[in-house]
């Protein structure tokens, strides 16, 4: 029996066009619409940190450095420029004169150039940003170790020694720091877009209570009244349902990863395990709306805007929403299961499976449990006039 109604019920539901429209096609259409409004900024972040091409022009008197010895601010710029560590910082190139320096600039060869002379370091860059930010932070680390080891040969000249090994145990005066993969936060929408759809899985639960609830329709009148156990049926309509919300997660995530050469920043098993487990939500929370609702209007009315009041506050319209939210009110993010599921998939992405992910999967587990339970309890204890 129970086969027959999941296979009954699943035929029922993919012949709705509306499910095919919304669940399927609508979040397709959605992350086009991301892609081509994206553009390149979702593989080439503009925040990304990239090897700056500078210039380096020497106007130091002969008195001051020798030919031969290139200067210690020269060697620092050479130790950022080598290639044999993996978070080369600069790419360095010497002119012979300021003039040869702005040529190049003029022609992008190079974000800038330093001056250094005998008086001090000028640094001249086109306009302000990460590159500027950078360049002048070399300058500032450099001087600031420089006049450290000024006061130490000046006020304690014994402990010279020990202060140039401390100093230069370490001699990386600017490094790259990688929190997790190099994710664009771009994908935030695309996380959140994937919780939406998951969310719309709840249309496709008030669609199968309907013709199971004799309140709703002529079919659950029928189905009321068989001798067929409710608590299967419904079991059986709610896997049913699981199936088809499940497939059509999985379809968006492999049209945005493959079609649109999207790279979700996750491994694929674990961001259709995440999908699934969303789709569930997703069919929970509208099994319990149907059955708590009983105006058919409401229950296209309440889990729609059920679904896209979660969405937007997991950051489908404004990707620092979630952070905001999570300020001022932490506690909503975890009850919010459009929140949950988007940072669970941010994990993943960002930092792998971190203690945090296995909390989010265990939030929506819990959810999942209470939806079930509650809307379980409410339509065994339904009882009716007459029929």
């Amino acid at each position: 029996m129970f086969g027959r109604i999941f296979l009954y019920k699943l035929k029922e539901l993919i012949r709705m066009k509306w499910i095919i429209g919304w669940n399927f096609l609508f979040p397709i259409v959605l992350a086009t619409a991301f892609a081509l409004g994206f553009g390149n900024l979702i593989d080439d972040d503009p925040i990304d940190f990239h090897t700056i091409p500078v210039g380096y022009v020497s106007e130091l008197s002969a008195g001051d450095a020798d030919a031969s010895e290139p200067s210690a601010f020269l060697q620092v710029l050479e130790e950022l420029s080598d290639d044999t560590d993996d978070t080369t910082v600069l790419q360095l190139y010497t002119y012979a004169s300021e003039a040869e320096a702005k040529d190049a600039l003029s022609t992008d060869e190079i974000s800038g150039y330093y001056l250094e002379d005998d008086e001090d370091i000028h640094t001249t860059v086109p306009s302000n940003g990460i590159t500027s930010t950078t360049m002048l932070q070399i300058v500032k680390e450099y001087k600031n170790y420089k006049e450290t080891l000024e006061n130490i040969a000046v006020d304690h000249p014994e402990a010279m020694a020990d202060a140039l090994d401390t100093l230069t145990s370490d001699t990386s005066f600017l490094s790259q720091h990688d929190f997790g993969n190099d994710t664009s936060p771009y994908l935030q929408y695309f996380y959140a877009l994937l919780a939406m759809a998951s969310l719309y899985g709840s249309w496709i639960s008030t669609a199968m209570l309907t013709g199971m609830c004799a309140n709703m329709s002529e079919c659950g009148k029928r189905f009321e009244c068989a001798p067929g156990r409710k608590l299967v049926a419904i079991t059986a309509g709610t896997l049913a349902g699981l199936c088809i919300q499940a497939l059509a997660n999985a379809v968006t995530v492999l049209y945005i990863q493959y079609v649109l050469r999207i790279d979700l920043s996750a491994p694929i098993g674990y961001i259709i395990l995440i999908t699934t487990l969303g789709s569930a939500v997703g069919i929970s929370v509208g099994n319990l709306f149907g059955s708590i609702l009983k105006n058919p209007i409401l229950l296209t009315v309440v889990p729609l805007s059920f679904a896209m009041l979660c969405s937007m506050c997991s950051g489908l319209m404004v990707a620092t929403i979630r952070q905001a939210i999570e300020y001022y009110a932490p506690f909503f993010n975890r009850i919010n299961p459009g929140a949950v599921m988007t940072d669970a998939l941010y994990h993943i992405g960002y930092y792998g499976t971190t203690r945090t992910f296995y909390i989010d999967l265990m939030i929506m587990g819990i959810i999942i449990i209470l939806n079930l339970v509650i809307s379980g309890v409410l339509l065994r204890r339904r009882n009716y006039a007459s029929i």
